[in-house]
């Protein structure tokens, strides 16, 4: 099944499948560039590659014209995301009853009116430090510098000394005393990770100096790891002069001068105020050459901050790092360079794997036979080679005269389809070009012209052995006159003859100059070649005709896109039982290609068993296993380790008995499409940085070996560093930030243009405009009220938002414990045999217990499992409903944290009005709860088209729920396509709005993860920013009748409630009044509570929330939607049950009395 989907995929060489790539990118990546032509030089298979991949990057396509005419060409996609039938709101009349009765009581008045209208002027920015004692949360403490007093781990003394590191030990320490920014670029396995701090710490040691570090990672293991060894090294327990401090996880005490932290950590420290670097004498960055968002952002904070503070030191470190793009940001500032360990890495490409393994398919043996035949045409072309051109053709005016004037203009046609010729034809045309190539006479080329214009062969025709063309013949014969002539009927300049040489070649092979630069001169005319420039580019490399040739027929059998897994395996066999003892290490970019690789081992285990004795790992950060620290450990003797891993291997984290490392040469990365707002995850080829390090992996106890299931060419044209987030990643957090860390004056796109590389205005822009959009920040680019409790909250902005409007609206535990799960992971288990994945989607339908709403099955798997575990029951609920314990326990952890910033921020008072309990009065009704889930989630909203049976998003045409979301049922019969089961799934939604939480791009199709049903007035409330225009309600224009042009002109009458572009409602003039009345009330209440969060609610505003809740409850029953029951369970106390997942639970033996009561105390808190 895999291999007929994978052949698919035309068989085209791997040069022009580069090619063709790096093109279509430069579209993609273009704002302005709208489409792309390519020339005529393309076969049939070439031009449905590019068909292929235009669908996968949601670009279009279209070939036209015929025969020598025919070319290609790819656009950017462009569609209707209208629903032509109107939305409609129709107020239940208990719901109308319910408003009219509060516009009575509580009309709005005067101040409510001015408070929700757009402002007009901008008002004084609010005071960045008004709410800096409520940023404690997420952030590293306040310890004082401290003269280091170390120890020494005496077994481990001699393991350091040998590290490459230790000979720069002295270079590193005086670059320091000298410079306020170093760089440290070491070779993996130098030591850099774990060493300097240490020589730092040493150094004041020595001194007498007080002294404190931070050393950043870009993830969370690597932070705990290294904190454990570097501890270890000096014979301390973590969390006293060495610790770490991640999201949830913090092993560290007043006396720790050393803290291991992700760049999130120091990120939301420096939000506290940049006063925290006061504190601080060195902060190093550790592998900066992942370039993540929060590193690049990071380096803008901690460069305009240097200035400030001229005591502080800056160490960056990395091992594949561009020093020269660091050293000319910070000021052309020292750069170390530190070789790696003594151990080499021999490295192997796809072709040297493909002789060493003697790798050959079926199909293969197919193409080498084609390719055998073509050599045998080569050979007939280097006969003609001898032949010597008998006259001089120099054209005169008379021939000149005699040749037709020029008919077609040269153009970027695609190669024409071969038509049929006589054998007749076929003869004497072979026979012409022959006789012109050998004689070079005029008479010879007049014969071929005749042929041409008078016999219908096309201008293109090529020799039936040789492959060459007329216009080849001319110019390698220095006819000026017929080349041009050739030029002119529309000769294409990108054929190539058996020998691979263009017309172009041969002219200048030949010495030809004029006609070597006419057709220079019709190529930059006419723009005919750009790709082939590409081609040229691309091929640049020195390989044996064998690898040339295994290399081509490879990839005219196998589309290199994916993972060949067969050849995948056969390595692993020849490793396995061919190579010496030593782990072998396999990069694979995804949990897909793990579970597939990791069953095709399985399935050969009996040849496995031949070899040694073997382990097989997996790491991946979605997948529950033990294997994250199994596999640290060295093997047994006589036992291989075979560890499955995505790049979480890369960086920090070393296993040191690895001998063999296998790089599929893939990653997957999300990028984000500014201008449609979809996200898009893709296994996209790594970098040469990123090759580099996995290299580096090897090697670590002996001489490794690096296999790359890529060509030497493919590396050689890979990018020379990954594309860094903050180019490909949404930056509305990040556009937060900018606004506390810099003045009120300065904006956000200035700010962000000081990054090393800037996002591009398109994005900075897009993302402003959504913070305005959700009311995080005003026209002004100020932060609001709402904007700025945003910023006390580590999570992003419209989670953020979603919790503020839980509490307002009574409803918190349940949103409480989506949010967390939302911000951390998936808390399901990808399943490790592909027959279980039917057994996880009704473990999901069955949480979502048909209230078409995947955000109910993350609220009923948190609380089934809190009801295993306090019943003793979780392993066996885990394991029944793929349920990862560890993400729980996360969960709860999040859950207390953001509780806490709550209650400082002042949402959730002690006592009651505002307490917990009371701000759990609706959490039972489901549709309050979906309430807050539209507040947050606005702009995601999908609109049924009940006409169409398609569900379409604001920029999206169509869309289809992921795999993974319990509104997408499987086909009822073998016989239902896929349209007409999504057509099932449309048509049986109770409602006509959706929300959704991502959307991401799996080739053309666009797929919805975490979508919920929701009735249409609860979107008309809750969406969109507080304050709106005044003529966002106005009366629809009636359509006269005769100029009615469809059956939705019916409904012509009534009132237009326009909240944006696209979501637009109509309501009859009664209802509008009500509705309009109903959200200004909302809105005003939830301002002020943002303006005053201590200050308890008025009865008047207890009287809002009552009627939203009766109103928003009424029309979810009139749509259909269920309420189910127990959502409102509260959580319940875990205490010392919780742990983190990098930490073992005998470790907690240590831990302080003092802090296990306060957890004590902050748990009962939660509950009363």
């Amino acid at each position: 099944m895999l291999r007929r989907k994978q052949q698919r995929h035309r068989p085209i060489g791997e040069d022009t499948r580069i090619a063709v790539n790096l093109t279509v990118k430069k579209l993609l990546s273009s704002p302005d560039q709208k489409e792309l032509e390519f020339p005529s030089s393309y076969t049939a298979e070439e031009r449905a590659y590019i068909h292929e991949l235009a669908r996968e990057l949601g670009l279009k396509s279209k070939s036209r014209g015929k025969g020598t005419n025919r070319f290609l060409t790819v656009y950017k996609r462009e569609g209707s995301t209208i629903v032509q039938a109107d939305a409609v709101i129709k107020l239940q009349k208990h719901s109308k009853q319910g408003i009219y009765n509060l516009m009575q009581t509580f009309p709005l008045n005067h101040k409510e009116c001015q408070d929700l209208l757009p402002p007009i002027e901008r008002e004084r920015p609010l005071n960045n430090d008004v709410n800096t004692n409520t940023k404690a949360m997420g952030r590293l403490n306040n310890s004082i510098p401290q003269v280091p007093q170390l120890k020494t781990n005496f077994d481990v003394l001699q393991f350091r000394k040998s590290l490459p590191i230790f000979n720069a030990r002295e270079e590193i320490l005086s670059a320091l005393n000298n410079h306020q920014v170093i760089i440290i670029a070491g070779e993996t396995g130098c030591g850099k990770t774990t060493q300097v701090p240490q020589y730092i710490l040493e150094h004041y040691q020595q001194k007498h100096q007080p002294c404190r570090i931070i050393c950043t990672q870009p993830r969370r293991l690597s932070a705990v790891s290294v904190a454990e060894r570097v501890a270890f090294e000096r014979d301390e327990k973590i969390g006293q002069t060495f610790g770490y401090q991640i999201r949830l996880e913090s092993r560290v005490a007043p006396k720790t001068l050393l803290t291991y932290c992700t760049n999130g950590v120091l990120l939301r420290t420096l939000m506290g105020g940049d006063s925290a670097l006061t504190t601080l004498t060195h902060i190093i960055v550790d592998e900066v050459h992942e370039r993540d968002r929060f590193c690049d952002f990071l380096l803008i904070a901690l460069k305009d901050a240097l200035v400030k503070y001229r005591s502080l030191k800056l160490i960056l470190m990395s091992a594949t790092m561009d020093t020269s793009i660091f050293a000319k940001y910070f000021n052309k500032c020292v750069v170390i360079n530190v070789p790696g360990r003594s151990y080499d890495v021999d490295v192997y490409f796809l072709e040297d794997i493909l002789k060493m393994t003697g790798y050959m398919t079926k199909e293969m043996l197919v193409k080498k036979k084609e390719f055998l035949k073509w050599k045998d045409k080569q050979k007939t072309l280097e006969s003609w080679k001898q032949y010597k051109p008998q006259h001089s053709n120099k054209s005169t005016k008379s021939e000149k005269s005699l040749l037709p004037a020029p008919i077609l203009a040269q153009q970027s046609d695609p190669i024409p389809e071969k038509i049929k010729l006589e054998p007749w034809l076929i003869e004497e045309m072979d026979k012409s070009i022959f006789d012109a190539w050998v004689n070079g006479r005029e008479d010879n080329f007049a014969q071929l012209l005749h042929f041409i214009l008078s016999e219908n062969v096309s201008v293109d025709y090529q020799h039936s052995e040789t492959f060459i063309t007329p216009l080849m013949a001319a110019a390698a014969r220095g006819c000026i006159n017929t080349t041009e002539q050739l030029l002119n009927l529309g000769a294409n300049l990108n054929l190539r003859s058996a020998n691979d040489w263009t017309a172009l070649d041969w002219a200048k092979s030949r010495n030809h100059t004029e006609c070597a630069e006419l057709i220079e001169a019709y190529m930059k005319t006419y723009d005919c070649a750009v790709p082939n420039n590409e081609l040229a580019h691309v091929t640049e490399t020195s390989l044996s005709e064998e690898d040339k040739l295994l290399l081509d027929i490879y990839h005219h059998t196998f589309n290199d896109d994916n993972i060949d897994y067969d050849l995948l395996l056969e390595l692993v066999f020849y490793i396995h039982l061919k190579m010496p003892a030593g782990s072998i290490l396999i990069f694979l970019p995804g949990y897909d290609d793990i579970v597939t690789m990791k069953e095709k081992i399985n399935a050969e285990d009996k040849k496995m068993n031949q070899g040694l004795r073997y382990n097989l790992f997996v790491l991946h950060s979605n997948m529950q296993t033990c294997d994250q620290k199994k596999v640290f450990k060295p093997s047994p003797q006589g036992t291989r380790k075979i560890i499955l891993s995505t790049n979480i291997s890369e960086t920090s984290i070393t296993i040191d008995d690895v001998v063999y490392v296998i790089d599929s040469g893939k990653v997957k990365e999300k990028s984000f499409d500014a201008i449609s707002s979809v996200c898009t995850l893709t296994s996209n080829w790594i970098s040469q940085a990123c090759a580099k390090q996995r290299k580096g992996r090897a090697g670590r106890c002996r001489r490794g070996i690096c296999y790359r299931l890529f060509s030497s060419i493919r590396y050689n044209n890979m990018q020379a560093y990954q594309t860094p987030e903050i180019l490909r990643l949404p930056l509305q957090e990040l556009c937060l930030y900018t606004k506390h860390l810099t003045s009120g004056n300065t904006p956000i796109a200035e700010f962000l243009d000081k990054a090393l590389e800037p996002p591009s205005n398109v994005v900075t822009r897009n993302a402003v405009q959504l913070l305005k959009t959700i009311d995080a920040l005003d026209p002004w680019e100020d932060l609001t009220e709402l904007g700025s409790h945003l910023l006390d909250l580590p999570i992003e902005p419209r989670l953020g938002k979603m919790l503020l409007y839980a509490v307002v609206l009574k409803c918190l535990d349940p949103i409480l414990t989506i949010v967390c799960s939302l911000a951390y992971k998936d808390p399901f288990i990808l399943p490790s045999q592909p027959s279980q994945k039917r057994a996880l989607t009704a473990a999901r339908k069955k949480f979502a217990t048909a209230t078409y709403s995947d955000h109910m099955v993350v609220l009923r798997a948190f609380q089934g499992w809190q009801n295993a575990r306090a019943t003793g029951k979780e392993r066996a609920f885990c394991e029944k409903n793929f349920i990862s314990a560890p993400v729980m326990e996360m969960v709860v952890g999040m859950r207390t944290q953001l509780l806490g910033q709550l209650r400082a921020s002042g949402f959730v008072r002690a006592r009651s009005p505002g307490d917990i309990r009371d701000l759990n009065s609706n959490s039972e009704n489901w549709a309050v709860v979906k309430a807050a889930l539209t507040a947050g989630l606005y702009p995601n909203l999908i609109r049924v088209d009940r006409e169409h049976m398609q569900l379409r998003t604001q920029k999206e045409v169509k869309v289809f729920f992921h795999p993974s979301s319990t509104l997408r049922d499987y086909p009822k019969s073998s016989r239902m396509t896929s349209a007409q089961t999504h057509c099932t799934n449309v048509q049986s939604l109770p409602c006509d709005w959706l929300l959704y939480e991502e959307m991401s791009r799996t080739g053309r199709f666009c797929h919805v993860k975490i979508v919920t049903a929701v009735n249409p007035l609860t979107v008309a409330l809750f969406s969109g920013p507080a304050r709106l225009p005044m003529d966002v309600i106005y009366e629809a224009e009636a359509v006269p009748e005769s100029e009615s042009d469809s059956e939705v002109d019916e409904f012509h009458e009534g009132t237009i409630f326009k909240l944006d572009d696209w979501v637009v409602f109509k309501l009859d003039p009664e209802a509008a009044q009500l509705f309009l009345h109903l959200r200004q009330k909302w809105n005003a209440l939830f301002l002020r509570r943002m303006k005053a969060p201590n200050k308890a609610m008025s009865a008047l505003d207890e009287k809002v929330i009552n009627t939203l809740v009766t109103v928003i409850t009424n029309e979810e029953q009139a749509c259909g939607l269920q309420q189910p029951a127990g959502i409102g369970q509260r959580p319940r106390p875990l205490i010392v049950d919780y742990y983190p997942a990098n930490v073992r639970r005998d470790d907690y033996s240590e831990v302080s009395i003092w802090f296990v009561l306060l957890l004590y105390i902050m748990f009962i808190q939660v509950l009363t």
